[in-house]
This record gives structure tokens, C-alpha cells and sequence, in this order.
């Protein structure tokens, strides 16, 4: 069976499947990064661990961030959008709150680490969205 057999929500879905499993792979690589090169990001080298760090991560990116910017949109849209960085480094907080296996010291690591995983993040919406 082709792709193009499918009935196009079936296709939508599996689209939307990959597009999720992409973002988790990108964000594991953004905490691999993140542990070797900022300073203060102590993660334990374990599969697992990565792999709960980086679905947690994309799902708090799919399900929360969007709530976040819509409810304080008047915020970002007086700080002419520098509030969004605010908003990725308290999901960043909120993903290492949840989970004992990274552990990030400091205001300029969350930053940092915010700046890497919106790196990889942003390549893999660059690779899906070329057509």
C-alpha cells in the first residue's frame, strides 16, 4: 500500500505521529548537547532517562507552551516578544522539576540550554516543512 492510497486523515495522522518522534529525538540530542557544552547541566548518561527527559520535554513544548503564549500574549506583545524566552526557560524548569535525572544550576544554563534545544527544534521544523 502507497501513501497516497491512504485516506488523507490517516496520512495526516501519520504525519503528525513522525513529526512528534522527530521532536523527541531532536531534544535528546539538545540534552546531550546541553550536558557537554554549558557549564552547570548535570545529566546521568542512561537511555531511558534520555528518552523520558526528551518526551517530556516535547510534550510539555506541544501541549503547554501553546496555552502559555495565548495566555499571555499581552505580555509578549508589550515586550515585543522577548517574553517567550521567559516562557521556553520555565518549561525547561518544569521539565527538570519533574524529573531527577538532569539537574541544571543557574539562570544562564537554563538560558543556554533554551537556546540549544530551540536550535534543534527549530532544524527539524526547517527539515519538515521543506517540501
Amino acid at each position: 500500500m502507497k501513501f497516497e492510497d491512504l485516506p488523507k486523515f490517516q496520512l495526516f495522522d501519520i504525519i503528525m505521529i513522525v513529526s512528534f518522534l522527530l521532536h523527541i529525538v531532536a531534544n535528546a540530542v539538545a540534552i546531550l548537547a546541553s550536558a557537554w557544552l554549558v557549564p552547570n547541566v548535570f545529566y546521568e548518561y542512561e537511555l531511558f532517562s534520555l528518552i523520558k527527559i526528551a518526551t517530556i520535554l516535547a510534550l510539555v513544548n506541544a501541549l503547554l507552551k501553546p496555552v502559555l503564549k495565548i495566555v499571555f500574549s499581552p505580555l509578549i506583545l508589550i515586550t515585543l516578544g522577548f517574553f517567550t524566552l521567559i516562557i521556553n526557560i520555565f518549561l525547561i524548569w518544569l521539565v527538570v522539576y519533574f524529573t531527577p535525572e538532569i539537574t541544571i544550576i543557574g539562570f544562564a544554563a537554563y538560558f543556554w540550554v533554551m537556546i540549544i534545544v530551540g536550535f534543534f527544534n527549530f532544524a527539524v521544523s526547517i527539515i519538515q516543512n521543506k517540501e
